[in-house]
């Protein structure tokens, strides 16, 4: 063929390629025209829940379900299919009630109606129980949104999975209630009982009795067997409490370190005096052992009548403790009546001893200042040198003699005289502290204050005026409060917190689940460290009981980017535990014991003298 002839079928061929092209086009356009096609904005206005929404909820990590006017299932997402158990295919148009329940927390009833009266409202948030048809059930934060698509009504459910988090608040609640090693009530706790009592007393005219115990000699007993050995002392008195009372009827309370109450309710006072002498007979009789030795166990009890006569918990709890120290101070194993006319209880209750033996300490100055390091856990930390420390009172005698801080720090509560205390020690530290230069990192030192001090409206004032005239660095200040005085009075608590924290310097709430512990309370108070009471961490090696609990409080502490520290780190085990856990600083024996202040200010004087872990 010739080559010119295949050139020209060629190019009909282009040409016939090109009419066709042009008249598909013509064609296509026309055709478009005649149809009106929605814009991008039409949409977006259109279709929000149906392309654009439902696409986002599938990224969501909550679970969320969507109802028709009619609260018939028409969109789960993966997250709320994988909680309910199901999927959207197999209850699509079924009613809510047949693929899962709502229960109200409390009653772990259906919530009848939930759907139905909500239809006015635009936006709900409700925290309930979610009851699955796999019988799953969970704690919930429900949102509920009320929104219109086209001309339906849509209830747009958010289901976020809050079970953790209330189980770890019940933890903590429980923690407030019941003391952990006895699982009696807490002091707090018990005062609830007694304010209700008398309550009741004053409608229905009925009485009840109030019995106080203490262990005689409690004090020289823990020094020689040591604290393990104390403990196991207060859980075996305890048992003999509840040995001898009646659970159903009667309210036992730890009230003390090694102290507790009795409410014989409704009773009359023949039968609780002689169930308080059964307690008693019952310690004296019980073979305590400790290190293959027995001791001669024995205990006191005082105790008042509560009835219409009666004005306050604090008051009657109080009045019980007057007669068992007094029943203690006639040599133990007996028991006391509170009677006011009774002159050696006048003298107990008026007892100016104290008063003088602390105001001549201020004026002698003989209180002294001890400092206790407290050491990041982390394995890269833990051997450099100590930059951080709680400063803590000590008092002596004249003759020299210790006298326990706890005694008298108790007595300066009493009596009022907590504020004057606290002065003395802002003053006396300051000007220590003043003299050390700057370095890195700068040694931070924890000053406890009172709550009598923070009540006091003049305190802030006072120790802003401290800091500036001695020049000390704010950054090296860290006050600490313990939760029940952070509680009472939670926006002047936090006015102080604020205008210290404004200066630099920082806040440590202390003794966090022996008082209110509460995580609403938590959420309300900002500071920079939460303390675990050492009450728990003492016991982490042996009590799967309190390992939870320091556990717990670690995750609620993070959970609020707080640091952690564990108070009472008396062993390498207990160490290796607290680590594990990622608990962020220890304090106690293991780590350092207490050393007066002016050994700590000499070497951080010395700024190229490193302060050492010293193994005592």
């Amino acid at each position: 063929m010739d080559i010119s002839n295949i050139d020209t079928l060629l190019i009909i061929a282009i040409t016939l390629m090109l009419i066709i092209l042009v008249a598909g086009g013509v064609f296509a356009y026309m055709f478009l025209k005649q149809k009106k096609f929605p814009t991008i904005d039409e949409i977006i206005d259109k279709e929000p829940t149906e392309h654009h929404q439902e696409n986002a909820y599938k990224l969501l990590p909550e679970a969320i379900v969507i109802l028709n006017s009619s609260n018939k299932v028409i969109y789960l997402n993966v997250a709320a299919e994988d909680m309910l158990d199901c999927k959207l295919r197999s209850v699509m148009g079924k009613t809510h009630s047949d693929v899962f329940k709502l229960l109200n927390r409390e009653t772990r009833r259906v919530m009848q109606g939930f759907f139905e009266n909500s239809n006015g409202h635009e936006n709900i948030q409700k925290d309930c129980l979610l009851s699955t048809n796999a019988n799953q059930t969970y704690s919930i934060e429900l949102t509920l949104i009320n929104t219109i698509s086209g001309k339906d009504l849509r209830k747009v459910m958010m289901l976020r999975n809050i079970t953790e988090r209330k189980a770890l608040e019940s933890q903590l609640s429980n923690l407030e209630t019941y003391d952990p090693l006895t699982r009696m009530l807490t002091r707090k706790s018990f005062d609830a009982e007694i304010k209700q009592l008398i309550d009741n007393a004053h409608k229905h005219n009925s009485s009840h009795v109030l019995a106080y115990f203490s262990i005689d000699q409690f004090q020289v007993i823990n020094d020689t067997i040591g604290y393990s050995s104390g403990d196991s002392l207060i859980t075996s008195m305890a048992e003999q409490i509840k040995k001898n009372t009646n659970k159903n009827v009667d309210i036992l309370g730890k009230v003390s370190a090694n102290e507790f109450a009795v409410i014989f309710s409704e009773s009359k006072l023949p039968s609780a005096i002689k169930a308080i002498q059964n307690i008693l007979k019952s310690a004296s009789e019980f073979e305590f052992m400790s290190r293959g030795q027995q001791y001669s166990i024995t205990m006191s009890s005082g105790f008042v009548v509560v009835d219409v006569n009666t004005t306050s918990s604090t008051r009657a709890l109080s009045e019980a403790n007057t007669a068992c120290n007094l029943a203690s101070k006639r040599g133990g194993n007996r028991v006391f009546a509170y009677r006011e006319e009774n002159t050696e209880i006048q003298k107990l209750e008026g007892n100016l001893e104290w008063i003088m033996i602390l105001k001549k300490a201020l004026q002698e100055n003989r209180f002294r200042m001890h400092a206790q390091a407290i050491q990041p856990l982390k394995k890269e930390e833990y051997e450099k040198p100590f930059h951080h420390y709680e400063l803590l009172i000590r008092l002596s005698d004249e003759k020299g003699n210790p006298i326990s801080p706890a005694e008298f720090i108790a007595a300066a509560e009493y009596y009022s005289m907590m504020p004057r205390l606290d002065r003395w020690v802002i003053r006396h530290v300051f000007e220590h502290l003043s003299g050390i230069p700057e370095q890195d990192p700068l040694p931070v030192f924890a000053i406890n204050l009172s709550g009598q001090s923070l009540n006091d409206p003049q305190f802030l004032n006072f120790v802003q005026k401290e800091i500036k005239s001695s020049g000390v660095h704010p950054q090296m200040l860290c006050f600490e409060i313990t939760e029940q005085v952070a509680v009472e009075d939670l926006s002047s608590i936090n006015r102080f917190i604020a205008t210290l924290k404004a200066l630099g310097c920082k806040f440590s709430l202390d003794d966090f689940g022996t008082g209110v512990s509460s995580y609403q309370y938590l959420k309300s108070l900002d500071v920079d460290y939460l303390k675990i009471d050492g009450s728990f961490v003492k016991h982490i090696v042996n009590d799967d009981v309190a390992r939870t609990m320091v556990q717990s409080i670690n995750q609620v502490g993070h959970t609020m980017n707080l640091n952690i520290i564990a108070e009472f780190v008396e062993n390498d085990q207990i160490v290796e535990i607290l680590r594990d856990m990622g608990v962020d600083y220890g304090q106690g024996y293991q780590i350092a014991k207490p050393r007066p202040i002016e050994e700590i200010i000499s070497n951080h004087k010395d700024a190229e003298t490193p302060i050492m872990k010293i193994v005592s």
